[in-house]
């Protein structure tokens, strides 16, 4: 997928199931977890980021996925950041950083 199929994604299953296989290894997640419409599932990719050391290259995907939605980026956008972004930029920062636990 391209940076820019990544961008263009809703939340929603094909997001969920998207970040389910690439970041996690599962081909079949739970229906019931959605990281791209719940914040407390998209910290559980944000963690999983930051055990594979992608945290510098998630933090440079999560500008992008905001600047994409805006002119300008503040450190407020950072942290108000909605699920889908958090999921995008962790799909960003495994297409960009380097990956030392291939799931």
């Amino acid at each position: 997928m391209t940076q820019d199929e990544i961008l263009a994604m809703k939340p929603g299953r094909e997001l969920d199931a998207l970040v389910a296989h690439q970041i996690f290894g599962v081909r079949d997640p739970d229906p019931r977890w959605s990281p791209s419409m719940n914040i407390y599932a998209a910290w559980e990719v944000e963690e999983e980021i930051n055990k594979r050391n992608l945290r510098v290259a998630y933090c440079q995907a999560l500008q992008i996925v905001i600047r994409s939605q805006k002119d300008y980026v503040t450190t407020f956008d950072y942290v108000h950041a909605s699920p889908a972004d958090r999921c995008k930029a962790a799909l960003l920062a495994l297409m960009d950083g380097e990956d030392e636990h291939e799931p």
